[in-house]
């Protein structure tokens, strides 16, 4: 994957290969769910995550459930 920008320049300077890139979204606050509502949520992302129209899925649920 391509990286632009000054961020791209310094690695080349520095003559640094990059392998991948990819966009990744950390939520700055988690919710903590009952076992139920994570059981239910996990389906529902492995729903989503099946679907060929759904690129990536991202969730604020606190990871420790996940």
């Amino acid at each position: 994957m391509k990286i632009s920008g000054r961020f791209q320049q310094e690695l080349e300077r520095r003559k640094i290969e990059v392998d991948s890139a990819e966009l990744v979204r950390l939520p700055s606050h988690t919710k903590t769910l009952s076992d139920d509502e994570a059981e239910a949520v996990i389906r529902l992302i492995d729903m989503l995550e099946e679907d060929d129209d759904v690129a990536n899925v991202f969730h604020t649920m606190d990871e420790g459930e996940a």
